[in-house]
């Protein structure tokens, strides 16, 4: 039989269906077949050197690179990132934030339970191709007629110790140990990728609440000179001014309600953005709101020196994950293609015997050692679709690991033309302002003096609102620009 399956081995493959076991004892083959099942197993060993395809880097990888560099280039004067990046984008506190969060947060609490997971996979795929060795126990009590027409009782003791092994020829089990210690591996650098996405979210909670209470404070303060301005044109109004009329204290009066319809709406979208980050950090309702105070973004703009886009993509976890789980879905080709192939297996025990656990003895007990094959004759074709299918999966995950390389690039390049345009915008935001204010103090001086309408007065307050409305806005869009960045070039994380 063991000749038959090794001329036959190869036809056997290309026909999936109906295992059928050959058993043979180890002493039948020490007796004649042992050069049969060595040639046997090199057939396998031969076949099984390209039962896993090799990794092959993606053309859109290749191409990125042999990039020279990027298209956009940070500017010269770039300040060197600190301890962390965040600091320099959202302030201080965020320091103590992002630890708050790293110990907290759910979803990275969930994600290193992933972690582990998928470690303990390996593991198990591990043991699977081990030797595996139990023992047993067993204590039997029978009554049985004796002579005399009587019964009597009678004890049977019995232990012994087993071990199974799979001869794993054709490297399907290590194949899928292979598989396993990459997937796990790949969770590592998911957490890694799930790290720097929350740190980023929370980054960006926090520049929207200083925004919104930013935005909260300017609008409390242009409510309050208008509210001035009201009150002053009032009381020239009632002394008789020949230069104010009625319609001139309406007017005013309707500024100033329209300046008071903000306020509510900027609290309840302060609140609201306070209550998303006490979700974020696992905090109770209300936590970061009675520890928050207004403040101002950094003024100074953080970029990190560039290098080839290719030392790009060794900091970026996704793309680290990307690649590692195209490698694990290569193996899983292996695997699936082992089953295609006979499979070798070998039970070996040893067992005692006795009427009492005092009769064992180490000269005395009974041995097996039993081998087994196992080879697909017909299976509908579900292997080699099986086979297909894991092919399909490692091509479309191929195609992931180039698409995430390639988005990790353009990603860079999106957050440098952003901060190239927003840093001339908040220069030039600060221009308007600072030549706003002149103006509007310049005019309500002569508005006091009686030379200058209110029409004049109002317009230049509505101007310097509108420009440091403008101010604010495009340092929220600068520091989520250097948000994106960080987050695109996998940065100076923890």
């Amino acid at each position: 039989m063991l000749t038959f399956l090794y001329e036959h081995s190869l036809s056997f493959t290309r026909r999936t269906l109906s295992s059928i076991p050959v058993y043979c004892s180890i002493e039948h083959i020490m007796h004649g077949q042992s050069r049969t099942l060595l040639s046997f197993g090199a057939v396998f060993a031969l076949v099984g050197c390209s039962l896993t395809p090799p990794p092959e880097v993606p053309p859109l990888v290749e191409r990125i690179d042999s990039l020279a560099g990027f298209v956009a280039l940070p500017p010269k004067d770039a300040v060197a990132p600190g301890e962390g990046w965040w600091t320099a984008v959202g302030g201080e506190d965020l320091d103590d934030l992002v630890l708050e969060l790293l110990d907290n947060s759910p979803v990275l609490q969930e994600s290193r339970e992933q972690v582990v997971q998928a470690a303990e996979f390996a593991v198990l795929a591990t043991g699977q191709r081990l030797p595996g060795v139990g023992y047993s126990v067993d204590r039997t009590r029978s009554r049985a007629p004796a002579p005399g027409g009587d019964f009597a009782w009678a004890e049977n003791f019995s232990a012994g110790i087993s071990l199974n092994f799979n001869a794993d020829i054709l490297g399907g089990l290590r194949a899928a140990e292979r598989a396993a210690v990459l997937t796990a591996e790949a969770a590592e650098y998911a957490y890694r990728a799930s790290e720097q996405l929350e740190i980023t979210r929370l980054v960006r909670n926090w520049v929207s609440a200083i925004t919104l209470a930013n935005q909260l404070e300017l609008a409390k303060s242009t409510a309050n000179i208008f509210e001035t301005t009201y009150h002053l044109t009032d009381e020239r109004y009632k002394t008789g001014s020949k230069t104010t009329a009625a319609s001139d204290v309406l007017i005013a009066r309707q500024n100033l309600e329209f300046a008071l319809i903000d306020i509510p709406e900027l609290e309840r979208q302060l609140s609201s953005q306070l209550l998303i980050i006490d979700e974020q950090l696992a905090r109770m309702p209300g936590t970061t709101a009675s520890r928050f105070a207004p403040q101002s973004l950094p003024r100074q703009v953080v970029i990190p020196e560039l290098d080839k886009p290719i030392a790009l993509l060794g900091n970026r976890p996704d793309v680290a994950a990307a690649e590692l789980r195209y490698r694990a879905a290569l193996e899983d080709v292996g695997v699936v293609r082992a089953n295609l192939y006979p499979a070798l297996s070998l039970v070996g025990a040893l067992r005692w015997r006795g009427d009492s656990p005092s009769d064992f003895s180490w000269d005395d007990y009974l041995a097996s050692l039993v081998s087994s094959i196992t080879g697909p004759l017909f299976q509908g074709g579900r292997l080699r679709s099986q086979v297909r299918l894991e092919q399909s999966q490692a091509r479309e995950l191929a195609t992931v690991f180039a698409r995430t390389a390639h988005s990790a690039v353009i990603d860079v390049e999106i957050a440098l033309v952003s901060i190239e345009g927003l840093v001339r915008q908040v220069e030039r935001s600060r221009d308007a302002v600072v030549t706003a204010r002149q103006s509007n103090d310049l005019v309500e001086f002569r508005y006091r003096q009686g030379l200058t309408p209110l029409l004049s007065v109002l317009e230049t307050q509505r101007s310097l609102n509108s420009a440091q409305q403008s101010l604010i806005l495009s340092e929220q869009a600068l520091a989520n620009s250097l948000i994106d960045l960080q987050l695109s070039l996998g940065g100076d994380w923890t």
